[in-house]
């Protein structure tokens, strides 16, 4: 099992959007691979988006820096996501992740774990079901 409070305290060590930051990200994204298609709602309160094409997707979080990334980036790509911590993972659905709740709430406010642990147990999750517990 992977411990996914690692990742995400190294990931919130590099880089906290401020205003607008995430929002600019997710644009130059789009503009550095006319493949790249993002998935994202601003309106919805998303707190992750994806960007795809057909050699990678990425999962990414709005409040700190941390990119899930399955597949390999293009040049342009990888120089977007330079100031984030990228994690190279196989896929979405793997349920290979763990973490401390405590730790979270206490050391990472930015991501708040909403799920019950009946609904996601976080000794044995993958990133859709984080994605679902922190949305």
């Amino acid at each position: 099992m992977r411990d996914l409070f690692v990742e995400l305290l190294d990931a919130r060590n590099l880089k906290i959007y401020k205003e607008n930051e995430f929002e600019e990200l997710l644009q130059t994204l789009e503009n550095s691979n006319e493949d790249n298609t993002i998935d994202w709602d601003l309106g919805a309160g998303e707190e992750w988006a994806f960007v795809n094409n057909d050699a990678y997707s990425v999962m990414l979080n709005r409040r700190i820096g941390i990119c899930f990334v399955r597949g390999v980036l293009d040049e342009a790509t990888d120089l977007c996501l330079s100031q984030c911590r990228c994690v190279s993972v196989d896929g979405f659905d793997i349920k290979e992740w763990h973490i401390d709740l405590a730790d979270l709430r206490k050391s990472i406010p930015e991501i708040k774990w909403s799920a019950s642990e009946a609904a996601v147990d976080p000794n044995c999750f993958s990133l859709n079901d984080f994605f679902v517990a922190t949305v």
